[in-house]
């Protein structure tokens, strides 16, 4: 039987327990922090002062700056229920990719959501690795639960559907429009209403399961 984390006698493990809420508030400073100053002009020291916190504490929870930007990413995706859309779930085609797709385009388009992205996009020459965290820790998550969906359904007898992955990256492309992302990105267009993201996300729905089944009956 393995050692756990308190004493045979019962007693406690040694060591302080990490405050969850020091945590949150090191994770709302630094995004702040991260969209005035951008990555590279936010240090360690200034994200612990933002926080008001120590400098250790930040590094009690976070081993580097990476990982807290990684985690402020996982936090905004989590947030939108996209980390684990399960509980959620009809399996009815049409009913669930609504409901994905409507998460996805309100996580895309939230307000800091744009504006980090934003800040990806200007820093990538000067933090070459930035755009790498990013997706890893955003749209990747939500690529391969969107691209599990697919798996499962697919497993479950949904003929129409093709490779996981490519199903997802038609689904992708048929709800995300791109000349209007980078419209809204260079600031000439604002963000669609929640009304129009939902119109948004029925229809690429549609479309998507339309695109399928007709490939499958060309076959």
């Amino acid at each position: 039987m393995g050692i756990s984390s308190s004493t045979s006698a019962g007693l406690p493990a040694r060591g302080r327990p990490k405050d969850a809420s020091k945590k949150e508030d090191i994770l709302l400073a630094a995004t702040d922090l991260f969209l005035q100053r951008g990555f590279h002009g936010a240090s360690m020291d200034a994200l612990a002062q933002a926080a008001g916190v120590s400098k250790a504490t930040v590094y009690s929870h976070f081993t580097d700056k990476n990982a807290l930007y990684q985690a402020l990413i996982k936090n905004k995706v989590k947030d939108y229920q996209l980390d684990d859309f399960s509980p959620h779930l009809s399996w009815d085609m049409q009913a669930d990719l609504t409901m994905i797709s409507t998460k996805i385009l309100d996580l895309v388009f939230d307000e800091k959501a744009v504006a980090m992205l934003r800040m990806v996009v200007s820093e990538q020459q000067k933090t070459p690795a930035l755009g790498d965290l990013f997706r890893i820790s955003g749209p990747q998550i939500v690529f391969q639960q969107v691209s599990d969906y697919f798996a499962e359904q697919k497993r479950c007898g949904v003929d129409y559907l093709g490779d996981p992955e490519e199903d997802c990256g038609l689904h992708s492309g048929l709800l995300i429009e791109h000349r209007m992302m980078m419209q809204v990105l260079i600031g000439s267009q604002g963000v669609p209403k929640k009304a129009e993201r939902k119109l948004q996300a029925e229809a690429s729905a549609r479309r998507f399961i339309a695109v399928k089944k007709s490939e499958a009956s060309a076959r």
